[in-house]
């Protein structure tokens, strides 16, 4: 994990001999000595079972003051030194990402001797009597003694795009933040995760505007039920350039998959295209568009499309690709002129918003009776304009 830390320009943390020593103690013996003993007392189970039920856009938690502080600054040293992470990106996230700790078992005992800390935060949020925790305060019914779980580093630039977490049977998700103590995390610091309502009137289909925003704060705990077309989330673009957003992250399992799955967003992206359309696009008005392109229209359409694009041969291979993949992408689009034009008044406009320069932008960034946003999320999201033209 130095090599995460370092990418992402974290501060100094203590050299590993004497994190070493900080974590001798600790050992994995449930929650004993790990997770705070007034958070399972019988009125703690009870106010975060009504705070859950009422809260919103999905049920979803935020347990402050998890575990011990001296072992869980343990942890977060045992991580950044003495595991490793591998870059990942893909259309969904950038990350830093170690493997699933439930192999943790497999370790010799020279590995495990230098990661204490860690094996004892695993078994307590892993141990019966907390997972015995997690049903009561969420009500979602028995749960497995599957382990699953992960360190994840996201960097300046890093992002999970928004989704509903639903594969196989996880039942809750979950993440430890193991943000730097010492310096606290801002909203300014990006990084925030988010959640987001049902578009009204539509099942399965996110918002394009999160309605809660939680900072990865150090040492508390966030978990909520993962519901198929329902706990969309999404982690924000972390901007801070020093403060790396260091996590644990995981899940808690039922013996067999949830109900509706076939609604997840997973499952909706791996639809063919056409399958989940819900509404045809409209008619274009303007008259018969079913003979051949006239060459006044030919004329119109050089002065702001590529050339090469107004040929009948191309035409016919953009056809067949659309009709193939469903989508397709046209290089260069434009001629020069138009585009640079567009891209003038872009930038112009993000600047009078205040986008970019290292800032989280507001979601309503280029908002106007005119321009308006385009969801669901977690397929697309662009501004499209309404206005005259």
């Amino acid at each position: 994990m130095d090599d995460a830390v370092r990418a992402a320009e974290a501060v100094d943390v203590q050299p590993a001999a004497k994190k070493q020593k900080t974590a001798a103690g600790f050992a994995d013996n449930g929650t004993t000595d790990v997770v705070r003993k007034s958070l399972l007392s019988h009125n703690s189970r009870s106010e975060l079972r009504q705070q859950h039920d009422t809260s919103g856009p999905f049920s979803h938690l935020v347990l402050k003051d998890l575990a011990d502080d001296k072992l869980l600054r343990a942890v977060r040293e045992e991580v950044i030194h003495n595991i490793s992470a591998t870059y990942k990106e893909t259309d969904l996230f950038k990350v830093f990402q170690t493997g699933d700790l439930a192999n943790m078992d497999a370790l010799d005992p020279e590995s495990a001797a230098q990661l204490p800390a860690l094996l004892a935060l695993r078994g307590a949020i892993y141990s019966q009597e907390f997972r015995q925790f997690v049903e009561d305060i969420t009500g979602v019914g028995d749960l497995s003694d599957k382990t699953d779980l992960s360190c994840n580093v996201y960097a300046q630039g890093g992002h999970l795009l928004n989704h509903d977490d639903v594969i196989g049977t996880r039942a809750v998700s979950f993440i430890i933040y193991l943000t730097d103590p010492d310096e606290p995390w801002t909203a300014e610091d990006g990084g925030a995760l988010e959640l987001y309502p049902l578009v009204e009137g539509q099942q399965h289909t996110p918002d394009v505007i999160p309605t809660t925003s939680l900072l990865p704060t150090w040492n508390s705990m966030v978990m909520f039920r993962v519901q198929p077309g329902r706990s969309f989330h999404s982690v924000q673009e972390v901007v801070s350039a020093d403060k790396p957003r260091l996590s644990i992250s995981g899940w808690y399992h039922k013996a067999a998959p949830q109900q509706g799955s076939e609604h997840a967003s997973l499952q909706q992206l791996q639809m063919k295209a056409g399958e989940d359309q819900i509404q045809m696009h409209a008619e274009f008005e303007g008259g018969d568009t079913s003979g051949a392109v006239s060459e006044a229209d030919l004329a119109l359409l050089r002065a702001w499309v590529n050339p090469a694009y107004l040929k009948a041969a191309s035409w016919a291979k953009i056809l067949d690709k659309l009709e193939a993949d469903g989508s397709v992408q046209l290089q260069k689009f434009l001629v020069p002129e138009v585009a640079d034009s567009i891209l003038q008044a872009a930038v112009a406009q993000d600047a009078a918003e205040g986008v970019g320069g290292g800032k989280i932008p507001s979601f309503t960034a280029g908002y106007s009776e005119e321009w308006q946003a385009v969801g669901p999320p977690h397929k697309q999201r662009y501004l499209s304009y309404r206005g005259q033209p």
